[in-house]
């Protein structure tokens, strides 16, 4: 007699349609799924109908797990993973009759396997699958073989964390003590290898994440996130909690983003943490930033700043008063430059003051404030209070909205020096920004002195750094040929990277008598970028390029992390003819520059977030985006006539992928498609579209802009 399966059983309760089951056994195919699981997550059934269903039809016990206490030596006749990979547990051995509870008492070949290796008769029982997995991790003793495992990790009794005291408190805590008490805790150890690990790799943020099955720890090196290690689940908790003991948190508040601070000393070095917590739907995430005063205070001569920008930058924090800002993306290296300038302009004669959010290095000689927006002291509020304590300069840690712009720039006009921040793409771009938040033109004229824009790209390693021959894609640009070029083969001290640490690439404008003419009237960037280029500034391209040129980094780097240059490097023999010939800027005689415009991207896609992380990181990178939900995707794609495509994987736009593919306009046209499917769980056919690769979700910024590269060059 044939034995039945689940979805003829299910069919048959009239529990779900033969097209629902179609429906989940289409889905089931090419993923590592129990179809029961595909029917539950469909919405069709719940575990429990299908358990008691099972029940009825088979006539079997159904049972609760937690109401059995199985020894250690029933659970040691089925593995933990076999446990957990096939949703069975051994609950009571009685002579030669082993009883299990399964999800699925129609997993024969399970059944059978179990009964060859345990050399017993199998009596089955049925339990929903949350029940048995929930006793299963219950039952098993994971988390003791866990800790038990992580006691063996060495104990880093040279590592001392220091809990800076809050205004509350009012007696220090010495968790020198703690770690004493606690010595042989596991936890404790492994947390501690973590951050002392972490500092020695130097990084600059630890990522602690929970994801459904384990806790995945990574480290930003350089700029880019690395996994580093994977731990059990079970000690998620315990790893997290011990993070927020350490940097004063509540370990009780699972539901709230919480910020906190710590320090430690290793090797006689001290690190500040600032510890960020964020609830997830598998747990709490943390990120602890390392600020390392030994590296972040750094001498400004040493920032990677060419000597054609730097000798006017020193001039304009020279002036005794003006307003000098710093622009660029978070993590670009702003706050460091800052500080490298305040070093220089620290004299005893000088009344420096600092307002910070939060303050990251500690600086001698200077007045440093922290803001607290929770209790009404923003920087507005803050700027006015710094202006009655008589200073010289005044630090601002972000121009955020009109009210701080303008006390700012009035400072600036009023006898002060002023240097800030602002999240802009370059130099002419702060200028636009300073006009939309409403400050008026005739003060970002008459306040601001000049305006620098950075990046940070990173270096080739020197121990692997080998020549190669010329990239064709440098050709594709039109850039200069570089005599030598070179890239990191990857090495043990680079972690097989090819790169080691990061340098600053930046960009200059000052503001000088005809850009000051220029801005008063109606003007545009282009019309900036005219003056400021006939006046000697060169783009933070052009600066990356010359770091190219002098073997520091690489082009994928300067690709990868500079915004889409307006202007491109051109041959150095290419004519001045040929340049006006092919720009529609203005070109001078010794002109080195061609214009470019940006690439168009269209994207067809009906998902709000996923477009909003595309559109940002494609506009970022210099990209104009172009985004359509509706309409006839062959009349939109012949009108726009895009560099590239981008679509998700429904089956209405892969069928007009073939209509594009026919048109012999866009038949080279490169498309990307945006898919939930592994490359082995996609359909025979799917591949043969002519789409050029496929972008798993989430969306990750980095590879897909990777990806668009590639396409772009195909």
């Amino acid at each position: 007699m044939r034995k039945k399966k689940l979805g003829e059983i299910l069919i048959e309760s009239e529990l779900i349609t033969e097209e629902q089951l179609e429906n989940a056994l289409t889905i089931q195919q090419g993923k590592n799924k129990k179809l029961g699981k595909v029917l539950i997550e469909l919405g069709y059934v719940d575990e429990m109908q299908v358990a008691e269903t099972l029940t009825k039809q088979l006539k079997l016990q159904m049972v609760n797990c937690n109401d059995y206490s199985p020894p250690k030596e029933v659970l040691a006749l089925v593995s933990k993973t076999t446990a957990e990979q096939r949703l069975v547990l051994p609950l009571e051995l009685n002579g030669k009759y082993l009883t299990i509870v399964m999800a699925n008492p129609l997993d024969w070949e399970t059944i059978e396997d179990l009964s060859f290796e345990t050399g017993l008769k199998i009596s089955v029982t049925i339990a929903p699958e949350s029940n048995i997995l929930d006793a299963i991790e219950h039952y098993y003793g994971a988390e003791d073989e866990t800790l038990e495992m992580l006691s063996d990790l060495p104990s880093y009794d040279d590592v001392e964390f220091v809990k800076e005291e809050t205004e509350e408190e009012t007696e220090s805590v010495n968790l020198q003590a703690l770690y004493q008490n606690s010595e042989a805790a596991p936890i404790v150890k492994l947390v501690t290898m973590v951050i002392a690990d972490s500092i020695k790799c130097g990084a600059s943020d630890i990522h602690i994440e929970p994801r459904e099955k384990n806790l995945q720890v990574r480290y930003r090196i350089d700029g880019a996130l690395k996994n580093i290690q994977t731990y059990p689940k079970q000690i998620q908790d315990a790893v997290i909690s011990r993070v927020k003991i350490i940097s004063n948190l509540d370990i009780t508040n699972r539901r709230f983003p919480q910020d906190g601070r710590s320090a430690l000393r290793l090797e006689n070095k001290n690190v500040d943490l600032r510890v960020s917590t964020l609830p997830s739907v598998y747990g709490e995430k943390i990120v602890i930033r390392l600020l390392d005063a030994s590296t972040g205070l750094i001498p400004l001569s040493q920032l990677g700043i060419s000597d054609n920008i730097l000798r006017p930058l020193i001039e304009i924090f020279s002036q005794p008063q003006g307003m000098l800002l710093v622009t660029g993306p978070t993590g670009s290296g702003k706050t460091t430059s800052l500080y490298s300038i305040l070093q220089q302009l620290r004299t005893e004669t000088k009344n420096i003051i600092t307002l910070e959010d939060p303050v990251e290095y500690k600086l001698a000689e200077i007045t440093q404030v922290g803001m607290n927006e929770g209790i009404g002291f923003t920087f507005a509020s803050a700027l006015r209070s710094v202006l009655r304590q008589d200073p010289d300069i005044v630090m601002l840690g972000e121009i955020r909205d009109l009210d701080t712009a303008e006390i700012a720039t009035r400072a600036a006009l009023t006898g002060h020096f002023v240097l800030s921040t602002l999240h802009t793409n370059d130099t002419v771009s702060t200028i636009s920004r300073l006009i939309d938040i409403g400050l008026a033109p005739f003060l970002v004229t008459s306040a601001v002195s000049g305006i620098i824009a950075q990046r940070l790209v990173r270096r080739i390693c020197t121990e692997c750094k080998t020549e190669i021959e010329f990239p064709e894609e440098a050709k594709k640009f039109n850039l200069p040929v570089i005599e030598h070029f070179y890239k990191g083969q990857g090495c043990n001290k680079c972690n097989n990277t090819g790169y080691k640490g990061r340098v600053g690439v930046y960009e200059l404008l000052i503001m000088e008598s005809n850009l000051k003419r220029l801005i008063s009237g109606n003007f545009n960037e282009d019309d900036i970028w005219d003056v400021a280029r006939n006046a000697g500034s060169k783009t933070m391209f052009q600066d990356a390029w010359d770091k190219v040129s002098e073997g520091l980094t690489t082009l994928d780097e300067i690709i990868s992390k500079i915004p889409f240059p307006r202007f491109i490097l051109a041959e150095e023999n290419q004519s001045t003819e040929e340049n006006q010939s092919n720009s529609a800027v203005p070109q001078t005689e010794d002109s080195k520059y061609v214009s470019i415009s940006p690439q168009k991207v269209l994207i067809f896609n009906n998902d709000a977030e996923e477009i909003n992380i595309m559109r940002s990181a494609l506009e970022t990178d210099g990209y104009e985006v172009i985004h359509s939900t509706n309409g006839e995707m062959l009349e939109i794609t012949e009108e726009s006539n895009p560099g590239l495509i981008i679509i998700n994987d429904s089956q209405d736009k892969l069928d007009m992928i073939k209509e594009i593919r026919n048109n012999a306009n866009l038949a080279s046209t490169p498309v990307l498609c945006v898919s939930d499917q592994q490359d082995g769980d996609r359909e025979d056919g799917i591949e043969n579209l002519g789409i050029n690769d496929f972008l798993p979700r989430p969306v990750d910024t980095s590879q897909f802009l990777d990806s668009i590269k590639r396409a772009m060059k195909s």
